[in-house]
């Protein structure tokens, strides 16, 4: 049980730290978001914030 906590709690933090990160730098660092590429790296975050939920029941399955 302790195992497949630290991996939910792994996996969910590898999940939203992009998303975090990006905003603190973007506020810190304006001039970023006239990067030409600045969207997409935000849609990839955001994504990968939004999928932590779907591995949630594929880390249960793989480790009850």
């Amino acid at each position: 049980v302790v195992k497949m906590m630290i991996v939910v709690v792994v996996t969910f933090a590898i999940c939203w730290l992009p998303y975090h990160i990006y905003f603190i730098v973007t506020t810190l660092n304006r001039q970023l978001n006239r990067w030409k590429y600045i969207q997409q790296i935000y849609l990839a975050s955001f994504w990968l914030a939004m999928s932590s939920t779907m591995y949630n029941p594929i880390i249960y399955c793989c480790l009850n």
